[in-house]
Order: C-alpha cells, then sequence, then structure tokens
C-alpha cells in the first residue's frame, strides 16, 4: 500500500510539473489554434503553426539545405527567366500566329503565361492554338505554319525548361543535403580524433601522453571547464574568488564595456601528461635538470654546516 501511494504521489507531482510547464501550455495553444481554424474557417489562424512547422527539428534540416545554397538557386532561375524571355522573343518572331490571343496579346502577358504553363509542368499547349498535323514530312515542313518548326520548337522548350532546369535546381538542393551531411561528419569526426579544450589531435596524445581517451576524461574533461566557468559566473560575492579565478573570470566577462572575450586561458595544444621531443622539451629538462643541481649543492653546503655546527656543541 505505502509502494502505491508513493507511485501516485510521485505520478500527482509529475503531472502538476508538467501542467505548470510554460512549454505545456505554449502546445495546448498551437493545438487549440489548429481546432479553432478548423472551426471557424479562417486561414490566417492557422499561420502561428505554420512558422512554428518552420522552426520545427524535423523542417530545420529542408530549410538549412535551401538556405546552403540558396544563391546558386536563384543565380538559376534568373538565368531561366532569361532564356525564357528569348524563348518568348523567338516565338512571336517566327510563330506569332501560333500563339492564342487571350494568351498574348502582348508581350507581357505572353511572357507571365510562359513562365506559367512552364511552372506546371505542361509546356506550352495552353498557350498556343490547336496544332494542325499534315500528311507528310514535306506538308509539315512547308506548308503555311510551319508546323515542324513549331513541333522542335515547343519540344525544346519542354526539355529544357521542364526537365533540365528543374532538375538542375533539384540537384543543387540534394548537394545541399549531401554539403550539410560532409558537414556533421566533419564536426563529428573532429570531435573524435581531437581533444575539444587543446586542439590535440588522438595521434599525438597517444605517441606521447597518456592516451586520447584518458586525457579527454581525466585532463581535460570538457564539463569540468563548464562547471568552472559556471562556478564563476554564479560565484557571490566575489570577493570569496582567488586570483587565478578573478583572472579568468575577467577574461571571460570583461568588466570594460567594448571589450572583447579572451580565451587565452585555455591551455592550446598544451597539456602535463604530454612529452616534448623538440627544443622547448629539451629547454624545460634543462631547467630542471639546473634546479636540481642547485638544490644538491645547496644541501650539501647545508649538511657541511650542520656537521661543524655538530662539532662544535660537542667540543
Amino acid at each position: 500500500a505505502k509502494q502505491r501511494w508513493g507511485g501516485s504521489v510521485f505520478t500527482w507531482k509529475a503531472a502538476k510539473a508538467v501542467a505548470s510547464s510554460p512549454w505545456c501550455w505554449y502546445e495546448a495553444l498551437l493545438f487549440l489554434s489548429v481546432l479553432v481554424a478548423f472551426v471557424v474557417n479562417e486561414p490566417s489562424i492557422a499561420l502561428w503553426p505554420l512558422f512554428e512547422m518552420c522552426s520545427w527539428k524535423g523542417s530545420k534540416t529542408v530549410i538549412d539545405a535551401i538556405k546552403f545554397n540558396a544563391g546558386k538557386m536563384i543565380q538559376t532561375f534568373l538565368l531561366g527567366l532569361l532564356v525564357m524571355y528569348v524563348w518568348l522573343v523567338v516565338g512571336i518572331w517566327t510563330l506569332q500566329k501560333h500563339h492564342a490571343e487571350e494568351y498574348c496579346s502582348n508581350m507581357f502577358q505572353c511572357f507571365f503565361a510562359y513562365l506559367f504553363n512552364s511552372m506546371r509542368g505542361e509546356g506550352l499547349r495552353d498557350v498556343m492554338v490547336d496544332a494542325v498535323f499534315w500528311g507528310n514530312l514535306a506538308d509539315m515542313a512547308w506548308q503555311e505554319g510551319n508546323m515542324l518548326f513549331r513541333v522542335l520548337w515547343d519540344m525544346a522548350f519542354q526539355f529544357v525548361f521542364l526537365y533540365i532546369l528543374i532538375a538542375i535546381i533539384t540537384g543543387i538542393v540534394i548537394d545541399a543535403f549531401s554539403g550539410l551531411r560532409d558537414e556533421k561528419e566533419a564536426a563529428d569526426q573532429d570531435l573524435q580524433t581531437k581533444c575539444f579544450v587543446c586542439n590535440l589531435d588522438r595521434f599525438t596524445l597517444d605517441q606521447k601522453g597518456q592516451g586520447f581517451d584518458k586525457h579527454i576524461q581525466t585532463e581535460h574533461n570538457p564539463r569540468w571547464y563548464l562547471f568552472f566557468l559556471l562556478h564563476l559566473y554564479n560565484a557571490r560575492p566575489r570577493s570569496k574568488l582567488t586570483g587565478q579565478e578573478m583572472h579568468v573570470l575577467r577574461k571571460v566577462w570583461p568588466e570594460e564595456q567594448g571589450q572583447k572575450r579572451s580565451f587565452a586561458w585555455l591551455p592550446r595544444e598544451k597539456t602535463v601528461s604530454l612529452v616534448d621531443d623538440g627544443e622547448e622539451g629539451q629547454r624545460a629538462a634543462s631547467e630542471v635538470h639546473d634546479q636540481l643541481a642547485a638544490m644538491a649543492e645547496q644541501l650539501q653546503t647545508l649538511t657541511q654546516a650542520a656537521g661543524e655546527e655538530r662539532k662544535t656543541l660537542q667540543a
């Protein structure tokens, strides 16, 4: 009974936490707006869910892919409009009688008729008058209306604008998806092969250090640096911080306005356990050797002084 009562209390607390969450109320209002749009038949109410759908994580991938190559898509579309205008001029010049009067009374009207029909995927069938096909190739080529040229001209328009242009735009979008995938894989590969803090690669740490996996867990764990920054930001009063902590705090959150943040305090391609075989490592080893030699001399001097003092006391 106690377990059942404890479980019901936990369920009640969880339900209360969900009901008091602003995100829960936001989603409820979003769903309510969709229902109201269906009931009152007012499309403008559904604008809010439309913008919400654009910010949804599933839609973000598609939107990012479009933005990734938006410039190329716009350039391709403008090129298509230019070629379409040239096609229109040639068509009006050579096949003016074949264009329907209600669609091509002037160049402006005819251009938008071309554009509308090409985007719908029906070619120029609605813009042109009904075709008359003769019984042989000679009549098709030389009879009034030049039907053979019209057929070739119409088929070329269909091929260029409905197949090639749309395929190019589709290829640009697919290429954008591929580019986003490559960027994500490169970022994941960078996290798996380089230290997030010091930027040392896995090979160097495995060969000269204590190993990449141990390094990112015990030496440069990103969570530790995050907790350290949170500790500095939330520290009250600031007088409790040490000198090193105050130095990092002023670097990350400068007190002067307009001063840029500095992350020079982070170890860049440096770590304690890394063995350096270059000049820098030899210099450091030489300094340590000199210090040890000086300490040995001081120890010998102190030992001699202590021996003389002992002899004096015995005498």
